[in-house]
């Protein structure tokens, strides 16, 4: 069986191993695309030599002119090339070393975070069997029970309320005439209408019976807002009883322990959720960088394909090319040697040509394969996968299937969807006495924190009713002052 955080932790490692293969590869690009201009420069440089050979001056003087100004301009825009590549790659190493330094203090943090867990596992049996003896923990654990059911019954006796509200309010909402003067406030102390206005509000209300029908409209709306505010003042009574269990149980393991293991588990939790959020940034920092470099080691930036350009049209102009077949179809001595450097050079560029194609469809490929483990991470990171009560039974998870992973041979969608059918959550030591329900245990330990409640609600959460405010919009029709009746 495997931990969470062993599971991730090689994951991580492996994404790490990986990101570093991708740098290798961009840099053994970078180098060959550098090689392959040079290579062209000094092609460039041997067709020039056969020029003064086998031209008159004139010729030879307008081929070099050409060949130079487009080895210039090439040069030119490497050079810049260059310069952008080098700022490129220091942000990208500024970036790794700072997410390094952040990995290297989450790992301290988490090593420490493990540690008190598993004390705190250890001295579960033991704070059980001295609280199952505290008459003042049953006491209050009585008191719990007791205010948590009042507040869940309080709870259920205002949804009732609001749907019976809502079921004898249909006939009210349903007649625009008593929503448009409910909607005024006509008949309280809130209607500012005057005049003529004021009047025809008046006759209104008495066509409908608009006073006999606010009154127990008003009560039939009135008693799900006083039922909602008694549920969530129950609701407020549990959580502080509840807050109250849980100190017992914390203090409970503090005098076990010696320390205060629950307040160090949960201030390192803390500060490694700061530090995962800026991982997260550095992540995708990095991963605009890394793309970035891609571009620039496979070729694809404007400045490289621009230098490419002026020297391939350079080499490959009609004059060069008779130049070369009339040097081939009548050699000398002289020119030999030349011709050989240019057939030489040209198998080169070919041969680096070629190898620079497959490194990017290699580069492409391991691009694709860290997008799918850098999702399988952020996967398990935001499942708390990583956490202290999260086990794994498959044991291929961090070697076969991670290796199939790694090559390829499987997606991240694969691999994730077996990691998800071998999850378990695992529970702490002991009896349950202590910490019931998950009442102030870690959240890394399958708690709800701090003194927080077994739900983890809020005042007027899952205890809370609904309600409506007198004189509130229910959503029905209407009429604005001065419509015709």
């Amino acid at each position: 069986m495997l931990t969470g955080r062993q599971t991730l932790g090689t994951i991580e490692q492996s994404l790490a191993d990986l990101r570093r293969e991708e740098a290798e590869l961009s840099k053994r690009i970078e180098r060959a695309t550098r090689a392959l201009t040079d290579l062209q420069e000094r092609q460039s440089e041997a067709y020039r030599d056969l020029a003064r050979f086998r031209l008159d001056t004139d010729a030879a003087g307008t081929l070099n002119t050409r060949l130079d100004s487009a080895a210039r301009e090439a040069r030119r825009l490497l050079d810049k090339r260059s310069a952008d590549y080098k700022v490129l790659t220091e942000q990208l190493r500024d970036c790794e070393t700072e997410r390094s330094q952040l990995q290297k203090k989450r790992l301290e943090l988490d090593n420490a975070r493990d540690a008190a867990e598993n004390q705190m596992d250890e001295l579960m049996e033991a704070v059980d069997d001295r609280l199952e003896k505290d008459s003042a923990y049953l006491a209050q654990r009585e008191a719990t029970e007791a205010a948590t059911a009042t507040a869940e019954a309080a709870a259920e006796k205002a949804r009732t309320s609001e749907q019976d509200r809502q079921q004898k309010g249909k006939a009210y909402e349903a007649d625009p005439l008593f929503l448009y003067l409910w909607q005024r406030g006509f008949g309280t102390p809130d209607y500012n209408c005057r005049g003529l206005i004021r009047s025809l509000d008046g006759w209104v209300a008495g066509l409908i019976r608009y006073h006999d029908a606010r009154a127990n409209y008003a009560m039939l709306t009135g008693i799900p807002e006083r039922v909602a505010k008694h549920a969530e003042r129950c609701a407020e009574i549990a959580e502080q009883e509840e807050a109250k269990l849980a100190e017992f149980s914390r203090n409970a393991m503090t005098d076990a322990a010696g320390a205060d293991l629950v307040g160090t588990i949960e201030t390192n939790s803390e500060e490694i959720d700061r530090i995962d959020g800026e991982l997260d940034a550095l992540d995708r920092r990095i991963e605009t960088l890394s793309s970035a470099l891609a571009e620039f080691s496979g070729g694809e930036d404007s400045d490289f394909q621009k230098a490419e350009e002026h020297l391939g049209l350079s080499l490959q102009s009609d004059d060069l090319n008779d130049l070369l077949r009339i040097a081939l179809d009548t050699p000398s001595p002289e020119d030999e040697k030349i011709i050989q450097r240019i057939q030489d050079f040209k198998e080169r560029v070919e041969q680096v040509a070629r190898e620079i194609r497959q490194d990017r469809e290699l580069q492409r490929d391991i691009g694709r394969r860290r997008a799918e483990l850098a999702d399988v991470i952020k996967r398990f990171r935001s499942k708390g996968y990583g956490s202290w009560d999260s086990t794994f039974s498959d044991d291929n998870l961090t070697t076969v299937l991670l290796s199939e992973l790694l090559k390829g041979a499987i997606t991240g969608a694969d691999y994730w969807a077996r990691a998800e059918r071998s999850h378990r959550r695992r529970k702490p030591r002991g009896r349950r006495v202590a910490f019931p329900q998950g009442t102030g245990l870690p959240k890394s330990m399958g708690g709800f924190g701090g003194f927080g409640g077994p739900t983890g609600r809020k005042s007027g959460g899952s205890f809370g009713g609904g309600g409506f405010k007198s004189g509130g919009s229910f959503g029905g029709g209407g009429f604005k002052t001065g419509d015709s009746f």
